[in-house]
């Protein structure tokens, strides 16, 4: 249960630690002590895909400025 959506807080914190992590939950409007008890269903797993998508690109403009 929750192991996918747990994986995106993982990866969140590989690109740029807690402050990545927060933004996460913020973009999801899930915590990851939330996300463990949900399930791991499309829905689910596309809101945080789209989130990491957004991190991604959050990130990387701000490591260029």
């Amino acid at each position: 249960m929750a192991q996918h959506l747990l994986s995106y807080f993982e990866l969140a914190k590989n690109i740029g630690g807690l402050k990545c992590q927060i933004r996460l939950a913020i973009l999801t409007r899930i915590s990851s002590t939330v996300a463990k008890g949900l399930p791991d269903t499309t829905e689910n797993i596309e809101k945080f895909e789209k989130a990491i998508i957004e991190i991604k690109k959050e990130f990387n403009l701000a490591k260029t400025i």
